[in-house]
């Protein structure tokens, strides 16, 4: 009410000093800027008060939100789910932030991720190289203490001992292999090859052994050739680690049978046994390294444990799945498909 008494009272002065002088177009420009400033100026200021204000207001809260975030962030408790804001660039900001965090948050998950299945897996090595060096050790340790003057029982100390090295030989090159694999280094050269005759290659490479427990080993196709589109080095690698299995944990006198199925643009193979088959509960872990469905049998049943994780390698390196069904006491069936050669 006094600011308006005060505008009145200027506005009357004025006008009477306009009238009195005969020249109120005189003081028209000085009236108008007289109201200018008493209308305008308190509201001009208000503005970029008010402005100042709230941009402060802003910057503190967002100051204080990415405090919050990276010290979540040290106590690796980050949520993504901190109170989002229509701020303008002020939520840009805060966006900008809270990303940066979640994919920081992100990478060490991974690598600590990674950390632990590298101690585990330098714990499994461990373990799975401990076992051969000691039986050789003992092996040695007893020629050198005077088995060595009984030849048959020196030639039965070193045969048992070249054992144990051809076993170290096998878990060495699959430890390169699964290691080259992990690093991403797993590289196919793809051709088209005839996968009977593949098949028929693995089987004179493990025809030994299935004789040796009277398994029969046998493969049910015609011999038309039949081409697919893949690795073939690594195939045989797969086919040589199935069938090896089947025979490995086989009944004497059981079978291991092979086939193809046919179909537009694939073909699968088929690796059927009547072994000891495989426990519903163990089924999804076969294909970890070193896993081990029967834990007892792993010092009669000489074994890389990396044989399976190896065939899903590089079966998915073909963009295709390895598949198993199985039930114990009665056998297993391993699967895979591939391309289709023209």
């Amino acid at each position: 009410m006094r600011d308006n008494s005060s505008f009145k009272i200027a506005l009357y002065v004025s006008l009477g000093v306009a009238v009195c002088c005969g020249g109120l177009s005189i003081f028209l420009p000085l009236l108008i800027w007289q109201m200018v400033v008493i209308t305008f100026l308190p509201a001009l200021l208000a503005f970029f008060i008010g402005r100042f204000l709230i941009q402060k207001y802003i910057i503190s809260r967002v100051i204080i939100t990415s405090e919050h975030i990276i010290e979540s962030l040290k106590d690796s408790r980050f949520k993504s789910s901190v109170e989002n804001s229509n701020l303008g660039e002020m939520e840009v900001l805060e966006n900008a932030v809270k990303r940066l965090m979640t994919e920081q948050t992100t990478e060490i998950g991974h690598l600590k991720e990674l950390e632990r299945m590298r101690k585990e897996f330098l714990g499994d090595v461990a373990h799975e190289l401990r076992s051969p060096i000691f039986n050789i050790q003992g092996y040695i340790h007893t020629l050198i203490e005077g088995a060595l003057e009984d030849a048959e029982v020196s030639h039965k100390f070193l045969g048992k001992a070249a054992k144990h090295v051809d076993h170290l030989s096998s878990l060495v090159e699959d430890l390169v292999t699964i290691s080259r694999i992990e690093a991403g280094e797993l590289k196919l050269e793809v051709t088209e090859f005839d996968i009977k005759e593949l098949i028929k290659e693995v089987i004179d490479l493990q025809d030994l052994a299935a004789k040796q427990k009277n398994i029969n080993l046998k493969c049910r196709f015609d011999e038309q050739v039949l081409l697919v589109r893949a690795d073939r080095p690594k195939i045989k690698q797969v086919l040589n680690n199935l069938v090896g299995n089947s025979i490995k944990y086989g009944h004497e006198e059981g079978h291991t049978v092979i086939n193809i199925e046919e179909a537009p643009g694939t073909v699968t193979i088929k690796i059927t046994d009547n072994g000891e088959g495989i426990a519903e509960e163990h089924l999804p872990r076969i294909f970890e390294r070193f896993y081990r469905v029967d834990k007892s049998r792993a010092r009669t049943v000489p074994s890389t444990g990396l044989g399976l994780a190896i065939v899903k390698h590089f079966i998915e390196a073909h963009n295709q799945k390895i598949l198993v069904t199985s039930r114990e006491g009665v056998g297993s069936i391993f699967s895979f498909s591939l391309q289709r050669g023209a």
